[in-house]
């Protein structure tokens, strides 16, 4: 049995979800027997990764907390639910299996007919469900749901458990046809505040797979990129194509290869020193605090000294963002979100890079779209020295720069926290481009 419905899906910031769930409140919730729904991401017996078809397993619970123990504890009882594949928002019902973990093997499957099923991921997500029905009609065919929290979880080979972040909230509404779909987004979100992010379980998957294939620069290594400014919005350039002008370049992460991920950044100035100080705000609402100092030029090649945490998803601070401005003594000049196309990439030299585009827009409606390439590791057993990077940073621009894109980017762009902390007046000055 297959599907079809229309269906739009948007990722919205924590601090932001009151606003929006309180333009909800005219629509009945629709009751559930259960407040979480489990998600499991199967992957056929033997193989590394498959994403050519998208098969989950749908189960519905009640858990104490969305915690380690408390889903371990749940998927050594073993779960039934749905096995479904999904494409492109057709939903095909394959039947009901049973999770559990084989005996001789300890591995977490499922099997259906003939074929094995690895379980290698899993999202719990908190749900309440609203309908947009006329009376009389099917509330399940019109509705939206609203996640209040999302977790992700990796499983490994032998079935155990470990959270790799949140996700944050999100609304999805579906609908019979897309012209309702698009009527109900605008009603409960005429000011943007959803974004379209795609595949953000991969961005947590991906985040934690790129950890384990690069090693870091060493403890002391600056911060090293090019920036450039882009002509025409992050939507210009195809991603793939850049990564493919570039010789020998290899990409790390098995298909789709990109990192999609949105963040918020408030700008600040610490009265106890010169450093470039911003609190990066994910859309779970965990806060950390990243420090750049001692800025500097080699050549082309921008180099800082930088603290901030890899792991804000995971362990960032839950607090309101006043009280984590006011611990630190920390004044906001400015608030910025950023959309991003993350892709790693690594040369035959060993040394890993990301290429990344950047969209961002601040609360006062300035915009800044810039493509960055940072060093952020090496593949192979040795770290090389700063000259070395500088020298293959300049490089990889040079290619850029010649390749068929080239007259999208304009080199020597400004550091983000540079230009979204000056005032306001001249803001046509700063306005680079708006997507």
């Amino acid at each position: 049995m297959i599907t079809r419905r229309a269906e739009w899906r948007g990722d919205v910031f924590a601090a932001d979800l009151p606003l929006l769930a309180g333009r909800l409140d005219d629509f009945p919730v629709i009751p559930r027997p259960f407040k979480h729904t489990l998600t499991v991401f199967l992957h056929p017996e033997g193989s590394l990764w498959d994403m050519d078809d998208n098969i989950r397993m749908r189960a519905y619970c009640d858990l104490p907390t969305i915690s380690t123990q408390a889903v371990a504890a749940l998927l050594e009882t073993g779960i039934t639910g749905k096995l479904q594949t999904k494409i492109e928002g057709d939903v095909r019902a394959l039947g009901e299996v049973t999770l559990k973990r084989e005996p001789e093997t300890g591995k977490l499957r499922c099997r259906y007919g003939d074929q094995i099923f690895d379980a290698r991921s899993l999202r719990v997500s908190e749900r309440v469900h609203h309908s947009f029905a006329d009376f009389g009609t099917d509330a399940e065919a019109r509705r939206i749901t609203v996640d209040l929290d999302r977790r992700l979880f990796a499983l490994d080979e032998m079935g155990r458990l470990t959270l790799l972040g949140q996700l944050g909230p999100r609304i999805e509404i579906k609908g019979p046809n897309l012209a309702m779909v698009e009527h109900i987004r605008q009603s409960i979100d005429p000011d943007g505040m959803l974004k379209v992010r795609p595949n953000r379980s991969l961005e947590l998957l991906f985040q934690a797979m790129l950890r384990r294939l690069v090693t870091p620069a060493p403890l002391g290594f600056p911060e090293m990129e090019i920036k450039f400014d882009l002509r025409g919005g992050v939507n210009g350039p195809d991603p793939d194509i850049l990564i493919a002008g570039l010789d020998g370049a290899k990409l790390l992460l098995p298909a789709p290869h990109h990192i999609h991920r949105m963040r918020r950044y408030h700008i600040c100035s610490d009265a106890l020193s010169s450093d470039e100080c911003t609190v990066v705000e994910t859309p779970s609402g965990r806060l950390s605090e990243k420090r750049k100092r001692a800025a500097r030029m080699a050549g082309a090649v921008m180099l800082r000294d930088t603290i901030a945490s890899r792991t804000t998803d995971l362990d960032g601070a839950v607090t309101p963002i006043d009280r984590f401005l006011r611990e630190r003594s920390w004044i906001r000049l400015a608030t910025f979100e950023k959309r991003q196309t993350k892709i790693p990439f690594g040369i035959p030299g060993g040394q890993a890079y990301l290429l990344s585009l950047d969209h961002c827009l601040s609360t006062d409606g300035v915009a800044l779209d810039q493509l960055e390439i940072e060093y952020i590791g090496t593949t192979g057993p040795a770290a090389p020295d700063a000259d070395d990077v500088a020298r293959e940073l300049e490089f990889l621009s040079k290619q850029l720069l010649n390749g068929a894109l080239g007259h999208c980017l304009v080199p020597g762009g400004s550091s983000k926290h540079g230009f979204f902390a000056q005032p306001v007046m001249g803001e046509e000055s700063r306005r680079i481009s708006v997507a």
